[in-house]
């Protein structure tokens, strides 16, 4: 039976339709990464051996046998220029900022297959960048996101993190904000926190939690198999995790990540982190109490179509209680 249902956050509303669904081993459009592909492959830019093709920012170690780089992108969105804005009829400003690409060694091992103690290490780089970032007094908002997969929109297979460091609020992200924040007038207590404790009462939509963390399918999830990953802590900011937890969050990232790549077969995805903007962004809705970060994955597993352009309302053949249940 299909059931729309309202994003407890943003409002927004998707449209849940079983019957439209196919058997959840049938989601898969074959494997990202074949088997015999290279742990290291010379024609690839991002490969050890090929570090003089691109410029540094900084290495992880800092010696020949980094395991995480990170380097400006060529192709970048983003550039330091000028920060000028119109605001005539139409208004604009000069797309500053800051479009950063954060490389994991091996050409053959995407986020799931690679060891807890490198994803742990790539969170470490997150929340130091983050930091470095945020002492411009341009920059106000850092996205994290991982493209996995040409249907994600990855350009390159070698695994890698892009990092966009903006001179203003997204708007999705100020949507999400302001929801969290009005529901945090009327209640008292953060909407992420809430859904925590509802999703551990109900059970049907968990897939695994740990002491630190909770990952979870969302009850009004847009596409089949979207997972969130909270800290059960209330945090706003991701800068300010602490070590253990950045522990924490690189087993359960690689575990979440290791169920999808296994279930799936190797979808495409992609996955960003949603966090509270810089604390000299001043905004009544950048507000500690009322937000949580958190992680959001996305496999590809499906395209929108009329209804979803020309509604805005997502489609998903798949009830997240049964993508729960599938990923457990």
């Amino acid at each position: 039976m299909s059931q729309f249902r309202q994003n407890p956050i943003s409002k927004h509303w998707v449209l849940i339709a079983p019957n439209r669904s196919k058997r959840p081993d049938q989601f898969s459009n074959g494997p990202v990464m074949p088997l015999n592909f290279p742990e290291v492959d010379p024609k690839c830019v991002f490969c050890p051996g090929n570090e003089s093709q691109n410029q540094e920012i900084a290495r992880f170690p800092d010696n020949k046998d980094w395991k995480v780089r990170i380097i400006p992108n060529k192709f970048e969105a983003l550039s330091h220029m000028p920060n000028s804005r119109s605001r005539e009829f139409y208004i604009n400003r000069s797309g500053s900022g800051d479009h950063e690409v954060i490389i994991t060694r091996k050409h053959n091992e995407p986020v799931a297959l690679q060891s807890v103690q490198t994803v742990e290490l790539t969170l470490h780089v997150f929340r130091q960048r983050m930091l470095d970032l945020y002492a411009s007094e341009e920059l106000v908002y850092a996205q994290i996101f991982y493209n996995h997969g040409r249907e994600s929109g990855a350009s390159l297979i070698h695994p890698h993190y892009q990092i966009l460091s903006t001179p203003m609020l997204p708007s999705g992200v100020h949507d999400e904000m302001a929801g969290c924040y009005h529901y945090y007038q009327n209640s008292g207590m953060c909407i992420y926190c809430a859904i925590i404790a509802e999703e551990r009462k109900q059970k049907e939509r968990v897939i695994f939690e740990t002491e630190d963390f909770i990952v979870l399918s969302p009850y009004a999830a847009r596409l089949p198999f979207e997972t969130w990953i909270l800290p059960k802590e209330h945090m706003g900011r991701f800068e300010e995790i602490s070590d253990k937890q950045i522990v924490s969050l690189a087993y359960i990232l690689k575990v979440t990540l290791g169920q999808l790549y296994i279930k799936l077969s190797d979808p495409s995805l992609n996955f960003y982190l949603h966090t509270l903007p810089s604390e000299k962004f001043k905004h009544i809705y950048n507000n500690k109490k009322s937000y949580h970060w958190h992680l959001t994955v996305f496999p590809r597993l499906n395209i929108w179509a009329g209804f979803e352009f020309g509604t805005g309302i997502p489609v998903n053949p798949m009830a997240p209680e049964q993508a729960a249940e599938y990923l457990r």
